[in-house]
């Protein structure tokens, strides 16, 4: 099979349509870029998402290799986010037992009863119901529990699908107003090792519609979140990496915009870390709700997509280094 056939077959189809549109903002014809990719692949573990993300058809091969690509972190995840403990963070009840003291909010599953499903769903009046297994928002939504008619069949499609029933997150009233109607959320990526834990990065994530969902893969933004002022830093960029000063809904400008609650935001973080240091890696998605800051979920082994772009570099030094202390600490 040719280079060119292969390029438009399946997803390579999609991806020679991006090539072409770069065409024009960078003069280069798509089949170079096409074969730069394939170069890139094999030199830098990136993949094609990669090559977009980070504008590696505009960076040099020094300043490649300093990315954390897709294949970098799957090697790194098996040194620093065992397989082992997967479940322990997503499997959404284990997660709600082990890490009870930062979700804050009730929750209740097919597997407690029909008539404990009925009672939460009467005492509140939306609920959010979810897939008991995975990350990433996939198959979250939001569900008024009035327009629930049939409350066995509702209880019964909790069984088939595997899902359970959470409470609403509130949001807090100065962070809604990046976005209303979304739960804008702020990942805090965690190291932990040896009962010590520390921030390395922290990056918002603010949707652009009314679904519950903020995912930045979801036609959401990302804001990189200055630590240490506990504000908003730089633009705001979608996926397709284009850039603004503002919300995309709410027109609010992203830089310098304050941070409710970050000291409550960092403390919570590092304390969660340290529940299992055995996962040295983790990406906490943060709600600031009325009550207080809370944890959606945490990432074993989350994403660098989002932080890099935001800073524009590639973090693999550091987190080679941090391989190399895990190793160590043996």
């Amino acid at each position: 099979m040719g280079l060119l056939s292969f390029a438009l077959k399946g997803s390579y189809k999609r991806y020679w349509n991006n090539l072409k549109d770069l065409e024009k903002e960078t003069g280069k014809k798509p089949l170079f870029l096409f074969i730069d990719t394939a170069i890139s692949t094999i030199v830098t573990g990136s993949g094609l998402q990669d090559y977009l993300n980070y504008k590696f058809y505009n960076k040099t091969w020094k300043e490649r290799k300093e990315y954390a690509t897709i294949g970098f972190q799957a090697k790194f995840y098996k040194k620093t986010a065992s397989i082992e403990y997967a479940p322990f963070f997503s499997n959404k009840i284990n997660f709600h037992k082990n890490f009870k003291k930062f979700v804050k909010r009730d929750h209740v599953s097919y597997e407690d009863g029909f008539d404990k499903v009925k009672e939460f769903i009467s005492n509140n009046k939306a609920v959010v119901v979810k897939p008991i297994s995975g990350l990433g928002g996939g198959g979250v939504r939001k569900v008024d529990t009035k327009d629930i008619k049939d409350i066995k069949k509702f209880y019964e499609d909790l069984k088939i699908n595997d899902e359970f029933v959470e409470e609403l997150v509130v949001q807090n009233k100065e962070w809604d107003k990046l976005n209303p109607g979304s739960i804008n959320t702020i990942r805090v990526y965690t190291y932990a090792l040896n009962g010590k834990s520390r921030i390395l990065y922290a990056c918002s994530r603010i949707g652009s519609s009314d679904a519950i969902v903020d995912n930045f893969h979801s036609g959401g933004v990302g804001v990189l979140v200055d630590i240490e002022k506990g504000c908003l830093v730089g633009k705001a960029i979608n996926k397709a990496n284009e850039v603004s000063d503002v919300t995309p809904r709410t027109k609010v400008k992203v830089d310098g915009y304050k941070i409710p609650m970050w000291d409550e935001v960092k403390k919570m973080a590092l304390e969660a870390a340290l529940v299992n240091d055995k996962v040295n890696i983790v990406g906490w998605d943060v709600a600031l709700s009325d009550k207080g800051p809370l944890l959606i979920e945490g990432n074993r082994g989350p994403g660098w997509d989002l932080p890099q772009v935001l800073i524009n570099r590639g973090v693999r030094k550091e987190l080679e280094q941090i391989a190399k202390e895990v190793k160590s600490s043996k």
